[in-house]
């Protein structure tokens, strides 16, 4: 399972969570925070912001000009 480093957005604390990513955002498996790291107690607002910046990136990426002759 692919592990990241994330920033929480509640403690400012450097975080190892476990995810999946899966067509409906990141699911979130298990966080480094809690014990056992299975047990989450969270919004889990990271994976939330995660997913925003992931669809602000694609967007970027599929941004198309047109230049319209004048």
């Amino acid at each position: 399972m692919p592990t990241m480093l994330v920033t929480c957005p509640e403690t400012a604390h450097l975080e190892q969570i476990e995810y999946d990513d899966h067509p409906f955002g990141m699911l979130v498996h298990a966080c480094s925070r809690f014990e056992p790291a299975c047990v989450l107690r969270c919004d889990r607002a990271c994976a939330a912001r995660l997913d925003r910046k992931r669809l602000l990136e694609e967007d970027a990426e599929t941004l198309v000009q047109i230049r319209i002759p004048t």
